[in-house]
């Protein structure tokens, strides 16, 4: 977790006081089902849809905080994540500096919350969500994580009668599982790790799920409303996640969704 010093120093740089996987198939013609591959170590790469070349490059978190300063939108910009996102991870706040789309989705495991931020960081809705039942990111099939990192929505299905199929390939005999939408991911290496609804309700809010994202069936219909495909979505890990993928090797940036004037607040 950040200290309050490095809160109070973004704040002074901006100018402001202050399912294994979730595998499935319906009873009609979807089939589409696990992982493409075993495994894959580029969690990072980067997998927006959005081919249109970066317009605003930065070389440093300043450059980009001087960016947010200057722009007719400076005091939305204040308002939000991506001052203090440009000094925890230059590359991520770049991309969203350069997003297209009406905003973008964090998912926070560290306080099991789905949040849709505008496009200038400044929070507009925010959603209890369960993950995954084990800490740490994804690597292969089976192993009940969620993946972390900079992704993007691929599209979105129907999924009202959807059906879990386990890694043996046994189809449940139940129906709406998924809940009435699934928000595909576009994540390498990976075709079938979700953002859903759900017919347990109750497992909001913990790690239960198999790999997929899950939120009650009304909130997944309000957040269809809000996305569309090639909105960046960036999956960030909590305190326990961070420990497992640091014992394995990897480094996953950790997102504070929490704006650092709001945080200096508390």
């Amino acid at each position: 977790m950040k200290t309050r010093l490095t809160y109070i120093l973004a704040a002074s740089l901006f100018g402001i006081s202050a399912l294994s996987v979730d595998a499935f198939s319906s009873k009609n013609t979807n089939t589409e089902a696990g992982l493409q591959s075993e495994t894959y170590t580029e969690i990072m790469t980067d997998s927006l849809i959005n081919t249109e070349p970066v317009y605003h490059h930065f070389e440093t978190p300043a450059e980009a905080i001087a960016f947010m300063q200057e722009s007719e939108n400076s005091e939305n910009y204040a308002r939000g994540i991506l001052p203090q996102m440009a000094m925890d991870e230059l590359s991520y706040a770049e991309k969203l500096l350069n997003n297209e789309y009406d905003g973008f989705i964090v998912i926070d495991k560290s306080r099991m919350k789905l949040i849709k931020f505008n496009k200038y960081g400044e929070e507009e809705h925010i959603f209890g969500m369960a993950c995954a039942k084990n800490y740490g990111t994804k690597h292969k099939t089976g192993d009940s994580r969620t993946p972390e990192g900079f992704f993007s929505v691929k599209q979105i299905q129907n999924s009202t009668d959807w059906k879990y199929v386990d890694d043996e390939g046994n189809v449940s005999s139940k129906t709406g599982e998924f809940g009435p939408r699934f928000i595909r991911l576009q994540i390498p290496g990976i075709t079938c790790i979700g953002i859903h609804g759900t017919a347990a309700p109750w497992s909001i809010g913990g790690r239960r799920s198999h790999g997929c994202i899950r939120l009650t069936n009304e909130n997944i219909m309000k957040v269809v409303e809000m996305v569309e495909p090639g909105m960046p979505v960036i999956i960030t890990p909590g305190k326990k996640d961070m420990a497992v993928n640091k014992a394995e090797g990897y480094d996953i940036p950790k997102i504070n969704t929490i704006p650092a004037n709001m945080a200096m607040n508390e």
